[in-house]
């Protein structure tokens, strides 16, 4: 009794009855087991067990229930999950066989390879379903070669012994075998011979197909192949074949109806599950005789493991269901198979190794010292199934796992405490925590919290240092922040970091940034003036004087007459500006020949005018209303730059490249108003000719029409003028070659008389043109583009690569919207970005309201709508799209938009309203519309 209690576990075990059996080897012992775990689906026992099988080694039972339930035990009776549980609403059919789980799931065939047998999450598995081809009944596997039975009373055959992912499936056979009725049962008899059974009879048939033999025998799923003989259950009948001669050796009759049956390793007994009640029978081999039928238990299915345990079922009427249960029976079967001294033996050997394995792995100081542990591998290669070997290894793997969990707790404090510790720690902490429970989930749970809070505030710590190293920092882009070393370092840190945290602190990197380029631009793109200056920025530049040109006057010979034989000259004094004066006093005609020394009185009448200080009348620059955006400021600190280079260097001429409508006109004219220059605008065109820039015409009443200087002259000799070539790119290329002197360092126009007009130093040369890859657009001329500087002028930004939308177009739009046009330039920014780009402050918070968050949306809506059509212009005229869109969204466009938008509450509908109407082709209202609704 001392040994029994050593063999199996060292205490007595819970049973309800102990079965006595009297047998020609000795007494057999049977009891029920209590260890089997209750399955959490309350449910689960009202579906029958159709099949179940344990693993070759007997650590694992799998059960299967009707409608595709499956139930997964280890050898202690604890539930496990099955690895890669495989869709079925009907379970035919389970083996364990030779490191393989294959179950039979109608209509799929599904295979597990065991990688580990002690972690089923290592199996791999694969899911066979192919046309014309349904598993359904009868399964076996030989040396790699599987045999399964499939809708249509045929079997197939597969090698999955090589190809581990079964990609490739490669049929060694496929044969029907309707000699037997019904398919119910494959058995392997050798690697070519097949033994199958189904409801008309039994017969061996050759891997390749061929009838080698039949027998009438009906067995239908009661078969088993058990030490070199061929057990079949036939209703109330038992028949013993051998498996090699293929001849029958004796038949027995039974006093049940036989379901199924199965025996232990070395055929000594045979275990009869009942068909219809819950009887199990039990049979001795070796005598022939039939022991005992035990009731309260067998039904259906029956199945004996390798370490003496007996799976069966039986169902009990539960009120008006029945419930069908699982049991497990405790045996000594091992001490009919293995001699009492050699249990003793091994058991002796077994505690040795343990003895070993235990000092080890308690002079552990690191995990590399546990890894590959002789006796622990010793205890799993004793082959005998003894319960305390079993348990020896139970044993010994919980003390390898708590001291891998001690260990690998105590490496994980000290990286924490070095500031080592990151994403890689917190993944092997969440590995651990898959497959743990009870204590050791908790102490790995609090070490995953300890871990996450350290990590936690080292981001925190972190932000906080990256605020203090980037208060000197100013940028308004993004990338030369994020090029900082102080932002390197802290990303970095990010990548080591868990995903959730790493994208917590992402986005507070980009928060904090945003801030800074906020505060940034509202702080840096200023115009400030002085008495005497502009500042644009960061540039400055001189306010104009109001200095006025000085006129001056001289004798002009208007024709010449031909007077009683002498010829005579008509003459008028001429003022640079063109004004025409005849003398009053003195007739204005004289002899040619007294010009030569010109008269005294037209001497004194020529001084008499110069002393008058005529002036030029100055022209005022016009008052021009504007928001300072940092997009505005920002352009036109760029502008002022190419301009003071221009007057440095006293040659060149400035080109603003934009599309229509970005506003390369208004920026000239704020820059003219602010710095109080007078403006002259040239408007440019193909059919312009030399004399169109050099003289125009006026009517005199008196005179009639007279030629005057034009407005480019005139502009040239103006002091401080801008003047303004627009669509410059459209002059005549003869008409170039007269600009020529004038945009290079000899600053000259030459005129049709051949006169010489100089520009005044303080003269500013601009131009402007459409962008030159569009469609129609003329080039700019090779002679005008190397005496130029080009600067691009684009739309104000809206939407960055990283997805964030800039207010600097809202600026402008937002003294249109009532309840936004109260808010300074700042507090509308601040807004913005917390709406729109969810960059929060305290500054925002304070502003909020549902008004204002209602219409700085319906803002964001316009110009959403308003920069895809922009978008899709673009791409027209680059030629990147073949959608013809020739509108031009121009910002005088969005500003007619958002004085509406409080009328109608929707920027879809104001934009369909104001800006359909003005595209005169239906295909391309059309698309406007679709890129309209699609906004």
């Amino acid at each position: 009794m001392e040994l029994l209690k050593r063999l199996f576990g060292g205490k007595e075990k819970q049973t309800e009855e102990v079965y006595e059996i009297t047998t020609s080897k000795g007494v057999l012992r049977l009891w029920l087991e209590r260890d089997l775990q209750q399955d959490p689906d309350p449910k689960v026992e009202e579906y029958w067990i159709e099949t179940l099988d344990v693993s070759e080694d007997a650590r694992w039972l799998l059960v299967g229930r009707r409608y595709g339930l499956f139930q997964f035990y280890d050898w202690r009776g604890r539930l496990h999950r099955l690895p890669a549980r495989p869709p079925a609403q009907v379970v035919s059919e389970i083996l364990f066989k030779e490191n393989f789980l294959i179950l039979i799931t109608p209509p799929y065939l599904v295979v597990y390879r065991i990688e580990d047998p002690e972690n089923p999450s290592t199996w791999k598995s694969f899911k066979l379903s192919q046309e014309g081809i349904r598993p359904s009944m009868g399964l076996d596997l030989m040396r790699g070669v599987l045999a399964f039975g499939v809708v249509g009373n045929r079997v197939y055959a597969i090698d999955v012994g090589e190809d581990l992912s079964l990609q490739r499936v490669e049929f060694k056979s496929s044969f029907s075998v309707s000699e037997v009725g019904e398919l119910k049962a494959i058995k392997f008899l050798t690697p070519s011979k097949l033994f199958i059974t189904g409801t008309e009879g039994s017969a061996i048939y050759s891997l390749s197909g061929n009838l080698l033999k039949k027998f009438p025998y009906r067995a239908g799923r009661a078969v088993a192949l058990i030490n070199g003989r061929l057990i079949l259950g036939e209703e109330a009948k038992i028949i013993v074949l051998d498996a090699y001669t293929e001849e029958e050796l004796y038949k027995i009759d039974v006093p049940l109806k036989v379901s199924q049956l199965d025996g232990d390793p070395e055929g000594l007994f045979v275990f009869l599950a009942d068909a219809e009640e819950n009887h199990l029978g039990i049979l001795d081999l070796q005598t022939t005789q039939y022991l005992q039928t035990l009731e309260g238990f067998g039904y259906s299915v029956v199945k004996v493991s390798k370490d003496g345990y007996i799976y069966t079922s039986r169902w009990l009427q539960d009120k008006d269901r029945k419930l069908y249960q699982l049991v497990k029976l405790g045996s000594n079967l091992v001490d009919f198979i293995y001699p009492k001294d050699r249990q003793e033996k091994v058991l002796k050997q077994a505690e040795k190794a343990y003895k070993e394995f235990v000092s080890k792995v308690q002079k552990a100081k690191d995990l590399s010292q546990l890894e590959d542990l002789n006796s622990l591998k010793e205890i799993a290669g004793l082959d005998i199934p003894l319960r305390r070997i079993r348990e020896l290894y139970f044993e010994a793997e919980e003390l390898l796992k708590k001291k891998r969990l001690e260990l690998f707790l105590e490496q994980i404090r000290e990286k924490v405490q070095r500031g080592t510790a990151g994403q890689r720690e917190l993944k092997e902490i969440e590995e651990w925590l898959r497959n743990a429970d009870g204590e050791e989930f908790e102490k790995l749970s609090k070490a995953k919290e300890e871990l996450e809070r350290e990590l936690k505030n080292r981001l925190t710590r972190a932000l906080e240092e990256l605020k203090v190293a980037l208060e000197g920092k100013e940028s308004q882009d993004l990338e030369e922040l994020e090029a900082e070393e102080e932002v390197k370092n802290f990303r970095e840190l990010l990548s080591t970091l868990p995903r959730e945290l790493s994208r917590e602190g992402e986005q507070s990197l980009q928060r904090l940034l945003q801030e800074k380029v906020i505060s940034y631009r509202l702080k840096r793109f200023k115009i400030t003036t002085t008495e005497d200056r502009v500042f644009f920025g960061r540039e400055d530049f001189p306010k104009f004087s109001g200095e006025r040109r000085r006129l001056s006057w001289r004798l002009k010979v208007e024709e010449k007459l031909i007077i009683g034989g002498e010829i005579y000259a008509k003459i008028a004094f001429e003022r640079e500006d063109g004004v025409l004066l005849e003398p009053k006093r003195y007739s204005n005609l004289l002899p040619v020949k007294e010009l030569k020394s010109m008269p005294k009185w037209v001497r004194s009448y020529l001084r008499h005018l110069r002393g008058l200080f005529s002036y030029e009348p100055y022209r005022l620059p016009l008052f021009v209303s504007y928001e300072e955006t940092p997009w505005f400021v920002y352009n036109l600190e760029r502008f002022v730059s190419m301009v003071k280079d221009q007057l440095s260097f006293g040659e060149g001429i400035l080109i603003l490249e934009g599309d229509a409508g970005v506003g390369k006109n208004f920026l000239v004219e704020v820059f003219s108003a602010l710095t109080n220059r007078p403006l002259y605008i040239i408007p440019c065109h193909s059919k312009m000719e030399k004399e169109d820039l050099t003289y125009t015409y006026e009517f005199d009443p008196k005179k009639g029409t007279k030629r005057v200087f034009s407005d480019l002259i005139k502009a040239l000799q103006t002091p401080g003028a801008v003047i303004y070539l627009d669509e410059i790119n459209t002059l005549p290329p003869a008409l170039v070659k007269l600009f020529n002197p004038l945009f290079d360092y000899r600053r000259y126009l030459v005129m049709p008389t051949g006169e010489v007009i100089r520009a005044r130093s303080d003269v500013i040369l601009v131009g402007g043109m459409n962008p030159q890859h569009y469609l129609g657009v003329s080039e700019l001329p090779q002679d005008i583009k190397s005496r130029a500087d080009v600067m691009f002028v684009d739309y104000p930004p809206f939407e960055d690569s990283r997805g964030f939308f800039h207010p600097d177009e809202a600026l402008i739009l937002k003294d249109y919207v009532s309840s936004l046009s109260e808010l300074s330039n700042e507090e509308f920014v601040y807004l913005w970005y917390a709406l729109i780009n969810q960059v929060e402050t305290p500054q925002a918070q304070r502003l909020i309201n549902p008004t204002r968050e209602s219409h700085i949306y319906l803002l964001f809506d316009l110009l959403k709508i308003a920069n895809r059509i922009r978008k899709a212009y673009r791409d027209y005229q680059s030629q990147r799209s073949e959608e013809p869109v020739e509108f031009v969204f121009s910002i005088r466009d969005t500003i007619r938009c958002a004085r509406r938008l409080e009328r109608y509450n929707s920027a879809q509908r104001v934009v369909i309203e104001t800006i359909l109407p003005k595209v005169s082709s239906p295909l391309e209202r059309e698309i406007l519309k679709n890129i309209i609704e699609s906004a």
